[in-house]
């Protein structure tokens, strides 16, 4: 139950970054990073830590499309494995 909750706000995240709520996210931990490329750090908020738990799970079940490629950083992004 608690995965299906973070892995909601990851989609979010990475799909709907618009709101305050992300923008604080992106500022805090992603910087110029993608969600494929941040690590969980020792002094990272619980909920952080909590989505980085799940990431891996969450990108293995979700399909991205490249629409008009604004959101996609081609040489940064991960595409397949490491």
């Amino acid at each position: 139950k608690n995965k299906c909750l973070l892995s909601k706000w990851l989609y979010r995240l990475a799909l709907e970054p618009e709101g305050m709520w992300a923008q604080i996210l992106i500022n805090k931990y992603l910087h110029s990073k993608t969600l494929a490329q941040v690590t969980v750090r020792p002094n990272d908020s619980p909920f952080w830590k909590g989505l980085m738990r799940v990431k891996e799970t969450f990108f293995h079940r979700v399909k991205f499309i490249v629409v008009d490629g604004t959101t996609i950083r081609f040489w940064e992004d991960t595409w397949l494995g490491d």
